[in-house]
């Protein structure tokens, strides 16, 4: 617990967290088993599909190629495509997973948790490999019942309702910060 308290990136993360609290009180609520729905995944399909390796980024440091590795980490950690350390404690299971995940109706700007997800600058992905593994999660994802979901690095458990919500949330979010 005290690395993390010492951890910049969980300091960066709180002041996201805080400077987004007004927009979360006035913005409509996503309803996390919209994911599931054949009209989610079609709109998930094609923003996937829609970004290529030109893609310009509207905010961050992130290229297109680490977007979807970064995207793929978050879903695929959890259906068993990546072993991702368990970076939970009481308070980011407890307040992180309510307020991000029950009360955040989007994504604040500048969150960088868990760690694990974070990606470093110089870090070299293939495009092509990252969509189509990201695709591929997409699809298990869509068919795994709450039983086939693994616990999130640092939120714990969540149900599929809320792993829904999550998803939905984090890939709005990177899909329009590469204009998808």
């Amino acid at each position: 617990m005290k690395r993390s308290i010492l951890n910049k990136e969980l300091w960066y993360s709180f002041i996201a967290i805080v400077k987004y609290i007004p927009r979360a009180i006035i913005t409509p609520q996503v309803d996390g088993m919209l994911f599931y729905t054949p009209e989610k995944q079609a709109e998930f399909r094609a923003r996937v599909q829609s970004i290529t390796p030109d893609s310009k980024r509207a905010w961050g440091t992130m290229s297109a190629a680490q977007m979807l590795h970064h995207l793929s980490l978050s879903l695929g950690g959890a259906l068993g495509y990546f072993t991702l350390p368990d970076e939970s404690y009481w308070l980011s299971r407890a307040l992180f997973k309510w307020i991000l995940v029950d009360f955040f109706p989007a994504q604040p700007k500048g969150l960088r948790l868990p760690l694990s997800f974070v990606i470093p600058h110089d870090q070299v992905f293939d495009f092509d490999e990252e969509k189509k593994l990201l695709q591929e999660i997409l699809e298990k994802a869509w068919d795994t019942p709450t039983v086939g979901w693994g616990p999130h690095p640092m939120m714990g458990k969540l149900t599929r309702k809320q792993w829904g919500k999550l998803a939905q949330i984090h890939l709005d979010y990177h899909l329009r910060q590469f204009s998808a």
